[in-house]
C-alpha cells in the first residue's frame, strides 16, 4: 500500500511541482516558487518527527495511526479541492500549449511519438545536468535511515542524531533561500556552481571523517579474514533486531568526548558533514529543476521527468543494494568512498553542462548585465 501511495503521490508531485508551476509563474518567479515548495517540504520533514514522537507519548501508537488515518482522509479531500479551484480558475492549466516550440511546425512530431521514454530523456540539452542529479542518489552521505544507523551504531543517543537531523533540514531550507536569492540576481549557473562547490567541500570531510578517532573502520581485519560463508552469515544476521549491535543507552562522556570509551571524533565530523552539504545539494538540486523546466517541452515534460524519477531512484537502490552487501559499520567507509565517487561524478555531468551550453560565462556576473549582453547579442 505504501508503495501504490508513492507512486500516484509521485505523479502529483510531477503534475504540480514541475509542470503546473510552470504555468502558474513565470520566467521572474520560477525560482521562487521552487525555492518555495522545496522549503514547505523540508518544513514539515522537520516538524513531522516531533509531532508525531509527541502524539505516540501523549496518545499511545494505535490513537496515533487513528489519528493519521483521519487526517489522510481529510488532507485528501482538502487538497482535492484545492487543485480543482486552481485548476478552474487558470484557462492556461486547461490548454496544452507548447511555450517553447510549436508542435505543428516540428516535421519529426508524429516520429518521436513512438520513441522510448529513455530517448525522449535523453536527447534533451539538460539531460547531462539532469543525469548528474541522479547519480547524487547513490550515496550514503544523506539523511536517512543508513547515517541514523551509523550514528547508533558509533554510540551516539538519539536525541543527538534528531538534532543533526534537524540541523541538517534547516541547512536545506537555508540552501533553498539562498538559490532563489542568487538566481535572481545572478543566473542559474551561479547558483547551481555555489551549490556544487559547497556539497563537494563537505563531501571531501565526510571521507576524512573515516579516518579520524572513533571510526569504526576495519577494513585490513574484516578482508583478512573474509570467508563468503561468514559474510552470508553476516548479511542474513544483520536483519535481526535482536542482535542489534547498537547500544540502547550508551554512556556518553562530554568531558573526554568519548561513548562507551570510543572516541565521538569521527561520527561527528561525519554528520557534520552530511548535514552542512545539504545547503549545497539543494542549491544545485533546485537549479538542475530550474534548468529542465524551461528546456524541456511542454509534451514531454512529464514524460522527462518521470524517467528522471526512474533513474534517481534506480540508483537509490543500489545504493540499498550497497549497504546490504556491505552491512557492518567496519566497511561503511567503503560505501563513502564509491559515494564520494559518484557524487563527484555527477558535479562533472552539471561542469560538462555548463560548459556545452556556454553557461560558465554567466558565473559570478549579475542578472542586469546578462540581460544586457544578450540584447547587444541580438542586435548584432
Amino acid at each position: 500500500m505504501c508503495a501504490i501511495n508513492r507512486l500516484f503521490l509521485n505523479a502529483e508531485k510531477f503534475i504540480t511541482g514541475r509542470d503546473w508551476v510552470m504555468v502558474l509563474g513565470d520566467d521572474s518567479s520560477l525560482s521562487n516558487l521552487n525555492a518555495t515548495l522545496l522549503t514547505l517540504d523540508q518544513f514539515t520533514n522537520v516538524i513531522a518527527p516531533l509531532v508525531t514522537g509527541a502524539l505516540v507519548t501523549w496518545a499511545g501508537l494505535r490513537e496515533t495511526v487513528a489519528i493519521f488515518g483521519v487526517a489522510s482522509l481529510l488532507s485528501m479531500a482538502s487538497k482535492s479541492i484545492f487543485l480543482r479551484l486552481i485548476y478552474k480558475s487558470n484557462p492556461l492549466l486547461q490548454v496544452k500549449k507548447d511555450k517553447k516550440e510549436d508542435v505543428s511546425a516540428d516535421p519529426f512530431a508524429n516520429s518521436r511519438l513512438n520513441e522510448s521514454a529513455m530517448h525522449t530523456y535523453w536527447r534533451q540539452i539538460s539531460f547531462p545536468a539532469a543525469f548528474g542529479m541522479s547519480l547524487l542518489f547513490m550515496t550514503v552521505m544523506g539523511f536517512d535511515g543508513l547515517a541514523v544507523g551509523y550514528g547508533s551504531s558509533a554510540g551516539l543517543p538519539e536525541y543527538i542524531i534528531g538534532a543533526f537531523r534537524s540541523f541538517g533540514s534547516a541547512t536545506a531550507i537555508f540552501g533553498a533561500f539562498s538559490y532563489a536569492y542568487l538566481e535572481k540576481r545572478y543566473s542559474v549557473a551561479t547558483s547551481g556552481l555555489l551549490g556544487l562547490v559547497v556539497q563537494q567541500l563537505f563531501a571531501v570531510l565526510a571521507v576524512i571523517s573515516v579516518f579520524l578517532a572513533g571510526s569504526p573502520m576495519n577494513l585490513s581485519g574484516y578482508f583478512g579474514n573474509f570467508t563468503v560463508n561468514g559474510w552470508w552469515h553476516d548479511l542474513v544476521h544483520s536483519f535481526d533486531g535482536n542482535n542489534n549491535s547498537t547500544n540502547a543507552n550508551p554512556h556518553v562522556d562530554w568531558k573526554h568526548f568519548t561513548s562507551d570509551g570510543v572516541s565521538l571524533e569521527s561520527i561527528f565530523v561525519f554528520l557534520i558533514a552530511i548535514a552542512s552539504a545539504r545547503y549545497g545539494l539543494w542549491c544545485l538540486d533546485l537549479a538542475i529543476t530550474h534548468i529542465m523546466q524551461v528546456t524541456i517541452p511542454e509534451r514531454e515534460r512529464n514524460t522527462v521527468f518521470g524517467m528522471h524519477n526512474a533513474l534517481c531512484q534506480t540508483f537509490s537502490v543500489l545504493k540499498d543494494v550497497l549497504v546490504i552487501i556491505l552491512p557492518l559499520p567496519a566497511t561503511f567507509a567503503i560505501c563513502i568512498f564509491i559515494s564520494y565517487g559518484f557524487v563527484t561524478c555527477g558535479h562533472l555531468f552539471f561542469l560538462y553542462y555548463l560548459v556545452k551550453t556556454r553557461s560558465l560565462s554567466t558565473v559570478g556576473k549579475k542578472s542586469s548585465s546578462i540581460r544586457e549582453e544578450n540584447e547587444e547579442f541580438s542586435r548584432l
